[in-house]
């Protein structure tokens, strides 16, 4: 019994969707696009390719020549409905995910000197991150990227993701600095720059 679509199958199937693509391709694309906001391991995506073909979503046609055999994956009638109906959903809440913001929770059980070490990875991964996104949007100016008719919807995901990647960083050097602060991780309680900030937190509640 193939396992219900998930948010991932409807992602790979929108791969799909845009045109064919091998597993290796597909996976080559992934890392542009889904591994920013939607990040999923190699071997998940190819997986997943497999229960697509499964459902009925999506059709594998083996293609010949060069060293080794390829598979080509091409949505199918059912598979590019099924992603319409998904796309008329709700989605699911916005979730997040970051190691260094639980560690900051945490931070009581260690020292200031392992939370310190925590934040400053954070932040020093947050600008790596930045740094490697720059020459793709480098590119989609200069060449307008592998899909220049898609850059409506490409676009506003670049954006708000530097500008989490930006907010992220902000947020590590103001941490930090409040961390620098403390004599121990324990038993400090709300700070005046702790107060100071919930307090805005009330004052300006527009979204």
């Amino acid at each position: 019994m193939t396992s219900r679509p998930t948010a991932t199958s409807f992602a790979v199937l929108g791969l799909l969707a845009v045109q064919p693509w091998t597993a290796y391709e597909l996976v080559a694309q992934s890392r542009r696009s889904l591994h920013w906001f939607w990040p999923r391991s190699e071997a998940h995506l190819y997986a997943e390719l497999k229960r697509l073909v499964e459902r009925g979503h999506a059709e594998a046609e083996v293609l010949e020549g060069g060293r080794r055999r390829r598979t080509r994956y091409t949505i199918t009638p059912l598979g590019r409905a099924a992603l319409q109906d998904w796309l008329r959903t709700e989605p699911a809440p916005p979730a997040l995910e970051i190691e260094g913001v639980l560690r900051l929770l945490l931070g009581d059980q260690g020292s200031v000197k392992d939370l310190r070490a925590a934040l400053e990875a954070t932040a020093r991964q947050a600008r790596a991150v930045r740094a490697e996104g720059l020459p793709l949007v480098d590119d989609l100016l200069t060449t307008g990227g592998e899909f220049p008719r898609r850059l409506h919807l490409i676009e506003p995901l670049v954006s708000f993701y530097a500008e989490f990647n930006r907010l992220l960083i902000r947020w590590c050097e103001e941490t930090l600095a409040e961390v620098e602060t403390w004599p121990d991780t324990q038993d400090i309680g709300l700070t005046p720059r702790g107060r100071e900030r919930l307090e805005r937190l009330i004052a300006d509640q527009d979204p």
